[in-house]
């Protein structure tokens, strides 16, 4: 595999993540992943009542992270980002970020329903988030392809993007 970045974009809960793994698991190569929450969680989110205080760590954790982006996607593996992009500049910074490799941009998509559901059994996750984000995530993102993980497991989308992706190196490289 060549350089380049796959960014895995959705509501929370809709299995980015899980993806990710299994880009990890079926790429026979190192690949790097990049998570969002990696940063954002950081923080201790119980041990910090204060409404203010918590969006001013939650910022500083997405600025770290789009920070940080440029120096994994500088190195000679491929990188798989796990983002929500809730926000039009997290985009741009991403975007910003990976000048340096081919990027495809991948919609991760599943049911409002299904959503909340895996929210409540999860238990790791505000119930609602998924529902806040699930119509503005994807807005004016240039998506290259899209999966559906409520009608396909974390592997089969992740052989999906990664079917799509040697399609496309292939069509740069000739």
């Amino acid at each position: 595999m060549n350089p380049f970045a796959i960014v895995l974009n959705g509501p929370s809960s809709a299995g980015k993540t899980s993806i990710a793994r299994a880009i990890q698991s079926l790429a026979g190569t190192p690949v790097l992943h990049a998570s969002l929450d990696t940063f954002t969680d950081m923080f201790h989110w119980p041990a910090i009542p204060d409404g203010n205080e918590k969006g001013e760590c939650h910022r500083f954790g997405v600025a770290n992270f789009h920070a940080t982006l440029p120096l994994l996607a500088s190195s000679r593996f491929p990188v798989v980002i796990d983002h929500v992009f809730e926000r039009r500049d997290w985009l741009e910074a991403t975007q910003a970020a990976l000048s340096g490799k081919r990027v495809y941009f991948v919609a991760v998509r599943c049911p409002i329903a299904v959503l909340e559901e895996r929210e409540r059994s999860r238990g790791d996750r505000r119930v609602g988030m998924a529902r806040s984000q699930v119509d503005r995530v994807h807005v004016g993102v240039p998506y290259a392809t899209e999966v559906d993980t409520s009608t396909h497991s974390p592997e089969e989308c992740a052989d999906a993007i990664l079917r799509f992706v040697e399609q496309a190196e292939a069509a740069v490289s000739s």
